[in-house]
């Protein structure tokens, strides 16, 4: 069976209970019409006896008559009052025999309205005497009796009559009138229940619209519903949990290519890793084979012993170097921020440095004016400052100078030396990179030392830049307003 769409599914629930409220309340009214009628009856009866006693007993005997006479045709009642042991009739609800000519009546049906007049005979009163006290009274009627008292003190008694005879065949009409009622109630309620289905529906279905292009991460898909109601609280909402999605969608891809340039990073520093280890052990295992056959001048092991020695701590050293930088990421990962003061940084870390530019007789001059106090990982940092200035160290001629200041919130680190060409400039953060005047390894230096700096300084976010000047080298770091103290 196929199933319903919302709209036919509301248009049919809403118009099946409106036919069932149609068919309730016309039931309910005519099944509590005589109630209602009788009660408001009843009610106006109670109203119009107290006025008329009210009158009777503000007046007197003389002019009961004619109050009661005026009531009774004012109202349509019959009223029989009692005045002195003397009974009278008066009746509103009067019947009169009407005749009519046989020759003035044609096709049409005669209907008789409200403003043809009607004159008594001659032979009839206004008020009839009884004295056996009785009147007319119909089935259906109203009766209401009350001892009362002229303003002359004759007391009397005053019995009133209201007819109920036109409410049957009132309700006898309503009956046949109830089909066609519910028949057009229920035609009324057709076009009301498609508006209503309609209304309702449609903003849903705009918002059914919308999701499918959300689906498929249409990025202008919007649901722009106003209708004021839980509706377009809904429809904000979607707009909300799409626009996070695509914030997590373009987050991830933009995690997915930083992992991959990552991945790609950790294949070409092993396979850089790979070959820079493979040539000193190739170079140990030729010299330490060579001794062992006494080939040539290897069988002086009083020379090659030692280098082999120096080149297994050359090998030490850069396999401890490889081990730190693969220990980046997790340096990267536990980052630890605190207040640190370069200029007690500085001084608590360039010791050994000083040292060795002083056996170079190189020239060291450092200027802690203008120092700054930073909000960054201080474990971290002392690595990229013991990097940068091990760097200017073993790259500084003697007799040069290496000049280490403050400026307009950054640290820079200048060295007296031969600059380095554009070219090399672009690679010189890459791992293994040595400019080509450093290619022999005998003059310090494996290639890893700017690389790892390169890594901590994007991780921490800290601005960098390394150019040549007329006569050297110059290391600048930027350090951000946000980061200052």
């Amino acid at each position: 069976m196929k199933k319903l769409k919302l709209f036919q599914k509301t248009y049919l629930f809403t118009m099946a209970l409106m036919g069932v409220m149609i068919i309730i309340s016309h039931t309910l009214l005519y099944m509590l019409l005589p109630t209602f009628y009788i009660n408001k009856k009843q009610q106006d009866l109670s109203d119009i006896s107290t006025q008329l006693i009210q009158q009777l007993e503000s007046n007197n005997k003389d002019m009961s008559s004619k109050i009661s006479k005026d009531f009774s045709n004012k109202y349509g009642i019959n009223i029989a009052l009692n005045i002195k042991n003397k009974n009278y009739v008066f009746e509103g609800i009067k019947q009169y025999d009407i005749y009519i000519k046989p020759e003035s009546l044609d096709s049409e049906s005669l209907i008789i309205n409200n403003n043809v007049e009607f004159k008594d005979s001659e032979n009839s009163s206004e008020s009839i005497e009884n004295k056996e006290g009785y009147f007319k009274v119909k089935n259906s009627s109203l009766f209401y009796k009350k001892n009362i008292k002229t303003l002359d003190g004759t007391s009397g008694s005053v019995k009133i009559v209201m007819d109920l005879q036109s409410f049957k065949e009132a309700r006898s009409v309503v009956f046949m009138l109830l089909p066609y009622s519910i028949g057009i109630s229920l035609i009324i309620s057709l076009f009301a229940s498609y508006i209503y289905a309609k209304k309702i529906t449609k903003p849903i279905k705009e918002i059914c619209n919308v999701t499918k292009d959300m689906k498929i991460l249409k990025e202008d898909a919007y649901c722009d519903i106003n209708t004021g109601d839980e509706i377009e609280l809904l429809s904000h909402n979607i707009n909300s949990l799409y626009n996070t999605l695509l914030d997590t969608i373009d987050s991830l891809k933009t995690e997915i290519e930083n992992v991959s340039k990552s991945e790609k990073s950790k294949v070409d520093f092993l396979r850089s890793a790979s070959h820079e280890l493979k040539t000193p052990l190739m170079s140990i295992h030729i010299m330490l084979e060579n001794m062992i056959l006494n080939i040539g001048k290897y069988k002086n092991h009083d020379i090659y012993l030692p280098k082999c020695k120096e080149s297994v701590l050359d090998l030490s050293n850069m396999v401890q170097e490889i081990l730190d930088t693969s220990r980046l990421n997790t340096w990267n990962n536990n980052k630890e921020y605190e207040v640190v003061n370069l200029k007690n940084l500085l001084e608590n870390m360039i010791e050994p440095y000083k040292i060795i530019a002083k056996s170079k007789h190189i020239n060291m001059n450092i200027d802690y004016s203008n120092s700054l106090i930073i909000n960054t990982d201080k474990i971290l940092l002392n690595k990229v400052l013991s990097n940068i200035i091990s760097n200017a160290v073993n790259y500084t001629d003697e007799g040069k100078y290496i000049n280490i200041y403050f400026e307009n919130n950054s640290l820079i680190i200048e060295n007296e030396c031969e600059p380095i060409s554009k070219n090399h400039l672009e690679h010189i953060f890459d791992a293994f990179y040595r400019a080509e005047f450093d290619r022999n390894k005998n003059s310090g230096g494996n290639g890893l030392g700017l690389y790892i700096v390169k890594q901590i300084l994007n991780s921490l976010d800290i601005n960098y830049s390394f150019d040549s000047m007329e006569n050297g080298m110059k290391f600048k770091i930027t350090f951000k307003n946000e980061e200052l103290i």
